[in-house]
């Protein structure tokens, strides 16, 4: 991922997107991006706030359709990854994640803790005090992406785990 916020609306104030849909799914807010978290797009490196459905959002399987986002306010702790934490430039600045998030671990870090080449895993199950620490996050904002299917996207430069779109009429 670039060092550079770029694409549309960038420097613009953030939330400030008129096109970003809230909806409403079955699945807990402890997932999300905190807002200003960078999610790689064919775009760029966005922050997580410009996008909306229809946007094109580079995943590991390759390029997927972001089908919605759910906007939701934290209600307990979140999860702060410090820089270079999950390899270099992994993620790129600290990272502030739902206490649920996931990350895809690879290499040596997957094969010491899992015993696999590469791990989806709760980055709860990470927290360390130091590198993984639990912060308040009431009240801020989180961002929580959803694909067709389930899919591992950029944030940060770090490997995440994004949701799939099931939306409860």
């Amino acid at each position: 991922m670039t060092k550079d916020v770029t694409g549309r609306d960038a420097g613009a104030e953030p939330g400030i997107r008129q096109t970003i849909q809230c909806v409403r799914m079955n699945v807990a807010a402890e997932t999300g991006l905190a807002q200003g978290t960078r999610v790689l797009t064919l775009d760029g490196a966005l922050p997580v706030e410009y996008l909306s459905p229809s946007d094109r959002v580079v995943t590991r399987g390759g390029m997927r359709l972001l089908r919605a986002v759910q906007v939701t306010q934290a209600r307990g702790p979140l999860l702060r990854v410090a820089a270079g934490t999950l390899g270099h430039d992994r993620p790129e600045k600290p990272l502030l994640v739902g206490a649920r998030a996931q990350v895809l671990l690879r290499g040596w870090r997957a094969q010491a803790m899992f015993g696999q080449r590469e791990a989806l895993v709760g980055l709860a199950r990470l927290v360390d005090g130091v590198n993984v620490c639990r912060v308040a996050g009431e009240g801020r904002r989180l961002f929580t992406l959803h694909f067709d299917m389930a899919e591992v996207l950029y944030a940060e430069g770090v490997e995440i785990g994004a949701r799939v779109a099931s939306v409860k009429v």
